[in-house]
């Protein structure tokens, strides 16, 4: 049982990796991508190979996590990938999201925060907004 549970998750987190590493690139074109991420999403990305993990929010090119919602300045202008769906609403610089509902993986871009980032969502992204 404990090794179907391990499993499972090591495949999420590859899932997870996969996408983030094919999706993000084509919203930040032509930048290295520097990403200030909470301790899960840390986990998530530390075998990457497109993306580095900063401790320093401030030279981040985006955030990523759960929990990002108490962020100050001069972070709390930074573009937003959220983790939960929660994030994804409440978060006013969260432009995206990937989160899980009743087993299935979510997507989700709003287009208003995008445009006011000034950030460009792919055509082949657009049916994942909002």
């Amino acid at each position: 049982m404990l090794l179907v549970f391990c499993t499972t998750i090591f495949a999420n987190e590859n899932y997870e990796l996969k996408l983030y590493e094919k999706i993000l690139p084509l919203i930040f074109v032509n930048k290295p991508i520097l990403v200030y991420a909470d301790a899960q999403m840390k986990s998530v990305l530390k075998n990457s190979t497109v993306f580095e993990i900063t401790n320093e929010c401030n030279y981040a090119t985006l955030l990523m996590g759960k929990n990002l919602n108490n962020i100050e300045f001069p972070c709390n202008n930074k573009p937003i990938f959220s983790t939960s769906y929660r994030g994804f609403k409440n978060i006013p610089n969260s432009f995206g999201a990937f989160y899980w509902r009743k087993g299935r993986p979510q997507i989700k871009f709003d287009s208003k925060r995008i445009q006011k980032l000034h950030l460009k969502l792919p055509n082949s992204l657009k049916k994942y907004e909002k």
